[in-house]
């Protein structure tokens, strides 16, 4: 029994001239993949936030002790928003939003009471932590702004914003 599934359109087996399948790798591009969606970047950013937190946690033993539960809670909280993130749900990114913002205020006071303790390695790991929430909320209002105004998936055009007068 032959299997036809394997034989080009012309019946002969063999490929057709100018038949090629689908590229080996994706066509890798810079931007959003969906046009004024940044909820792929606030994931990132909140699972590589949630990781750096879980590594540093030792050292917020030397700093305070009583915010351990509440870090490694937060690390939790972090990936499930991460994963809970999607273009359709204003609901979810408002939470990016605000747990973006809460972690900028904790993780840089973290950072200055490192700093002043002479504990650089955790300095740097508190201050990191902190930029990368400062990232995360600027692209969670970013997307918040775009679905307020109805404009995410709907690409720009040219001379959108002109005046007609």
């Amino acid at each position: 029994m032959v299997d036809d599934s394997d034989m080009s359109t012309d019946g002969s087996g063999e490929a057709n001239v100018g038949e090629e399948g689908p590229p080996y790798f994706p066509l890798a591009h810079i931007g959003p993949s969906i046009p004024h969606y940044y909820g792929d970047y606030v994931r990132q950013i909140f699972i590589v936030a949630a990781a750096v937190m879980l590594i540093f946690a030792p050292y917020i033993l030397d700093h305070a002790p009583a915010l351990l539960p509440f870090q490694i809670g937060g690390a939790i909280v972090l990936v499930c928003l991460a994963a809970l993130t999607n273009p359709r749900k204003v609901w979810v990114l408002l939470a990016d939003v605000l747990a973006a913002g809460i972690g900028v205020i904790v993780f840089e006071s973290l950072a200055m009471a490192a700093y002043s303790s002479a504990s650089w390695i955790a300095f740097v790991g508190w201050q990191a932590v902190s930029i990368a929430f400062l990232f995360a909320l600027y692209f969670s209002l970013k997307t918040v702004r775009t679905m307020m105004l109805g404009q995410v998936g709907h690409e720009s055009r040219y001379g959108e914003f002109t005046d007609e007068t």
